[in-house]
């Protein structure tokens, strides 16, 4: 291999080698704990109060910004050193993480985003019922994650997961670093390469799947599970060669020899095949599409040569297949994924919000070119790492092989049109491992000290300011403020169950332990109750004869929160003169009353009255359902 492993794998964990001056050795030192500092003084005086079309990235602090350049100066720092210091890499890694993932739960006072709220039900109704109902929802059967996090929360004492589901993002990220360590040493990456590709995933992870979720503990345990194949069952050398070194018998002696040897190697890795098989377990009860994804990449190795026991992909494939079965009935019925195998093309296709009756506003329009820049400035890095690393063969024929095979289960399904951000997620750790191979020195640049700098903080600088817009730009809309999710949360855990409609769909509900006795509609866009052509004026009496017709004689309430009017000014599903017309409505009409109303949300309830409503128009075409 080209890269300077003589370099960057001379490494030491004192400072006396070091032939800088003390001066420049202080400096050096002073850096990142300055950064934090200024990073913390920079969150403490952010107002999020109004947070404009650019969600979290206008309302920061230029100080935190400060902090976060000089993190990324540091980091350069590092990586220009001859002598490189794993302890000191490690802790710019973890900072980084610490900056870009620490930084909402601080500022926020809840969890961000309207679906965290669902998966925090789901884990009330398995710790409060201790049992399952397959027939609710999807969640419930595939309830791994769920089922460990009630057990959490009954070791720790917690009320809910609300108390700490914020930090999970963090919490998933941090965890993965050692994970990702264990990955790349076992491929033999030299230090500088190891510790560039944790940064750059770190800095590159844009696609928010680590918040409280089977996803976010998915992608750990599909970490695990390969930090345990290539640990203990990655073959570095082929059988060819092996077959051909210097001494080795070509008669039969020789032949029963190795395969004595590789009965040994299978012995030996044993118990990792066992614990191979539990996680794969846990991974394939918690996830609909993670065990496909992971089982797709394990068979790739095993096939080539590069894995043994070659027989492992069989047992992810066994695993993965004898779950799927007895549930293939629902998911098919549910999700149509029949319909959709053989699909590529159409599966492959980018989510879209095609509720919103406007066209994006520029700054959505900025948001995803961020996504899409990063995303393929990733993969191309890759290419360019792998062209690069070429003479290192079965290392780079393994990366390049766990990078791109994901994208054959787009074959399978699109997974709500974000099949191709699972393959781009699981893609991620094996492309940054690649693109830092494009950045490593070579032997004859080992000694161009600031020419190595550049070439860690350049591409860590780009991939950070791409990070920033995609990762935190949508939060107009992603933020729940305390005030809506204590009341929501208080009054839907002493409400009789009904159904619950949604002005529009984005609001913390479904948390509560009795969620999916909760059916979850909207009035305004796609799906809504509420037609184009229905005039807002009359709209309360029209949603009391549609709701009285679906519900009879059980409740219905209508939510307003304050995230939804931030969705509805960020994506535009109905002019905002829409919903203060029909929550003005609301408030006079006699077949609706307010039930709760504080910082802005607000719920109404159907009133007796609605009971003797007279005939008129009203919708048959209700959707209704358990999130």
């Amino acid at each position: 291999m080209n890269v300077a492993y003589n370099v960057t794998d001379q490494t030491r964990t004192d400072d006396e080698a070091d032939v800088s001056g003390t001066s420049l050795r202080v400096v050096r030192l002073a850096l990142l704990p300055l950064s934090l500092i200024l990073w913390g003084i920079g969150v403490s005086r952010t107002n999020i109060n109004n947070l404009d079309p650019y969600g979290l990235i206008g309302a920061l602090s230029p100080i935190f910004y400060a902090g976060l350049a000089l993190l990324i100066v540091s980091v350069g720092i590092e990586f220009s050193r001859r002598l490189l210091s794993p302890a000191r890499l490690a802790m710019h890694a973890v900072a980084l993480v610490v900056i870009l993932y620490g930084t909402a739960p601080l500022i926020y006072s809840e969890g961000r985003y309207a679906w965290l709220y669902k998966t925090i039900g789901v884990t009330q109704y398995v710790g409060a019922h201790g049992s399952l109902d397959r027939t609710i929802d999807i969640y419930q059967n595939w309830p791994g994650f769920f089922a460990i996090a009630a057990w959490f929360n009954k070791v720790a004492g917690t009320g809910s997961p609300l108390d700490y589901a914020k930090w999970a993002q963090l919490a998933f990220e941090l965890a993965a670093i050692p994970l990702l360590y264990t990955i790349y040493h076992s491929l033999f990456l030299p230090v500088w390469h190891r510790w560039l590709a944790i940064m750059l995933y770190a800095a590159s992870n844009w696609i928010a799947q680590d918040y409280y979720s089977p996803q976010g503990m998915s992608t750990l345990l599909a970490l695990g599970i390969m930090a345990l194949v290539t640990r203990w069952m990655f073959v570095v050398t082929s059988e060819r060669r092996q077959r051909d070194s210097p001494g080795s018998s070509r008669d039969q002696y020789g032949e029963d020899r190795r395969r004595d040897t590789v009965r040994r190697e299978v012995r030996r890795s044993g118990p990792f095949i066992v614990a191979l098989a539990a996680l794969f377990f846990v991974l394939t009860a918690s996830h609909e599409l993670s065990p496909y994804i992971v089982t797709v990449q394990i068979a790739a190795l095993a096939i080539t040569g590069l894995a043994r026991p070659r027989w492992i992909a069989l047992v992810a494939v066994a695993i993965a297949l004898g779950y799927l079965l007895p549930n293939f009935s629902y998911v098919n019925s549910h999700y149509g994924l029949t319909s959709s195998l053989g699909s590529f093309f159409n599966n492959v296709r980018p989510p879209s919000d095609a509720s919103s009756a406007t066209a994006p506003s520029q700054a959505d329009l900025i948001i995803a070119d961020c996504t899409k820049l990063l995303s393929i400035g990733i993969w191309l890095l890759a290419i360019a790492g792998a062209w690069r690393l070429r003479k290192s063969r079965r290392i780079v024929i393994a990366l390049m092989l766990l990078t791109f095979t994901p994208v054959l289960v787009l074959l399978g399904g699109a997974y709500g049109n974000e099949g191709l951000l699972r393959v781009y997620l699981f893609s991620l750790p094996w492309a940054v491992a690649l693109g830092a191979g494009a950045l490593a020195p070579l032997r004859n640049q080992a000694k161009e000290v600031g020419y190595n700098a550049l070439r860690a903080v350049i591409p860590l600088a780009l991939a950070v300011t791409l990070f920033m817009p995609a990762f935190f730009g949508n939060d107009q809309s992603n933020v729940m403020t305390r005030s809506e999710v204590n009341t929501t949360l208080t009054f839907f855990q002493a409400a009789k169950p009904g159904s619950l409609v949604t002005v529009i769909g984005n609001a913390p509900v479904s948390d509560t332990a009795d969620y999916n006795e909760f059916p979850v509609g909207t009035i305004f866009g796609y799906g809504g109750l509420l037609p184009g052509s229905q005039a807002i004026s009359e709209a309360p009496s029209y949603l009391a004869r549609t709701m009285k017709n679906y519900s009879g004689d059980l409740p219905v309430y209508i939510v307003m929160t304050p995230s939804m009017s931030s969705y509805n000014a960020e994506f535009g599903i109905t002019p905002p003169g829409n919903v203060i017309a029909l929550l003005a409505g609301l408030a006079k009409s006699p077949y609706w009353r307010l039930v709760a109303s504080k910082g802005g949300t607000q719920i109404y309830q159907m009133s007796a009255a609605a009971q003797a409503i007279p005939p008129g128009a009203y919708s048959k075409n209700v959707i209704m359902s358990v999130p």
